[in-house]
């Protein structure tokens, strides 16, 4: 039992579905353009009385920033539903001269970051749809 009330369970993605999952942003987080080649996101912090109370005391943001260089602001930018996790790793290898495999090994790793913390959520189609 999770100390803190139940921890939800991720269901465990094969290969082939979290290549063809779709990845979308979550509409809180915004991006802001940095003023060099990567990219800042204003992830909202979770809405607990323990956030709340902390962020007034101290005077901190609702938002705290995760800053993304060059590739992370490239992949990031392609999350919009339409295009898959393997088409997001075929442009990366293309446009920064990467192998396919390696490609989609690191985007994959970086969307799993990117899920773990509530930044991105993976849509997954049926095979029988």
């Amino acid at each position: 039992m999770w100390p803190f009330g139940k921890k939800s369970k991720v269901p465990k993605l094969d290969r082939r579905q979290a290549l063809d999952a779709r990845p979308v942003l979550d509409s809180r987080v915004r991006i802001e353009r940095d003023g060099q080649t990567g990219a800042i996101l204003q992830v909202p912090r979770r809405a607990t009385a323990t956030n709340r109370l902390v962020c007034r005391v101290f005077k901190l943001s609702s938002y705290h920033q995760i800053t993304l260089d060059e590739l992370g602001a490239f992949v990031i930018e392609l999350c919009d539903g339409e295009r898959t996790v393997r088409q997001i790793a075929k442009r990366l290898a293309g446009a920064y001269k990467l192998g396919r495999r390696e490609a989609e090994l690191s985007t994959a790793k970086f969307f799993r970051k990117l899920v773990r913390r509530s930044i991105v959520v993976l849509i997954i189609e049926d095979a029988a749809s």
